[in-house]
């Protein structure tokens, strides 16, 4: 995965524990790949993991090396695309998808051709490595981490989101997120109304008729952060309350917070 393409999405478990999961935000909105329809999951047990269960010190150097030689052979000789990270609970997951066959002239089996090398890599690292291969073509693995998929919705808050660091917010800053919804009729907005209270969402003013047909309501409700883990899911939840009512979600808006961070400074460029 690329640096400029990485989402991480932070969890707190039960018991003070923590958990990091990083995925591939091209993978995740192109979806399945035909060409690579084998899942390889490699598990690294961590040696002295931290009290959260989270890698710490010598340790956490030693298992970014051992990740990047498991990464090595999983994308070099086996062709695979690097879709999900996940580290927590003691251990570091690597999952890539993978062509059915590798090499040039002689294709083989990318099974063949992997396991001996990350089980060499695991002997040598005195790691405990946990080698998986499992036929999935839907990329079940990298689309579930989320309760549903909704690649486009996705993506439109991620560009929102991108916009408003550009123009200088301060995204982690608490603020009312605003949702626009359109409905048929007067009954389906105020049933939707009544439904979303559960969310904690509240009611900019009462539904406004804008033709026989076509009925606006605006909701909103105070977010921690904009941050697309945090604030795509909840997108999901007002679409699919909306669409329980025959409604149709136009987007969500949020005031501008301005950085109190200055940008970085530069030096002059050389020549």
């Amino acid at each position: 995965m690329k640096k400029d393409e990485i989402e991480q999405h932070p969890l707190q478990l039960p018991g003070g524990k923590k958990s990091l999961i990083e995925f591939s935000r091209r993978l995740f909105l192109d979806g399945p790949d035909p060409r690579r329809p084998l899942r390889a999951e490699v598990t690294i047990k961590l040696r002295s993991p931290g009290p959260t269960g989270m890698p710490e010190g010598a340790d956490a150097v030693e298992l970014d090396n051992v990740a990047y030689l498991v990464l090595k052979q999983l994308t070099g000789r086996g062709r695979g695309e690097h879709a999900l990270t996940v580290t927590g609970a003691g251990a570091r997951a690597l999952i890539c998808y993978l062509p059915e066959r590798v090499g040039l002239l002689r294709k083989r089996d990318p099974r063949e051709v992997l396991t001996p090398a990350l089980e060499r890599i695991g002997r040598e690292a005195g790691r405990e490595l946990a080698v998986t291969f499992v036929h999935e073509p839907g990329w079940d693995r990298l689309l579930g981490i989320y309760p549903a998929h909704d690649p486009a919705q996705w993506q439109l808050d991620r560009a929102l989101l991108m916009h408003m660091i550009k123009a200088g917010d301060a995204v982690h800053a608490r603020r009312e997120v605003a949702h626009k919804i359109f409905f048929p009729s007067r009954d389906a907005s105020r049933d939707f109304l009544r439904q979303v209270r559960r969310l904690k969402l509240e009611s900019r003013g009462a539904p406004r008729q804008l033709s026989e047909d076509r009925w606006v309501v605006m909701v909103s409700r105070l977010e921690p952060t904009l941050v697309t883990w945090h604030l795509h899911p909840v997108v999901l939840s007002v679409k699919a309350a909306a669409a329980a009512h025959g409604g149709t979600y136009d987007g969500w808006e949020a005031e501008l917070v301005p950085s109190l961070v200055p940008p970085p400074l530069t030096g002059p460029r050389p020549g």
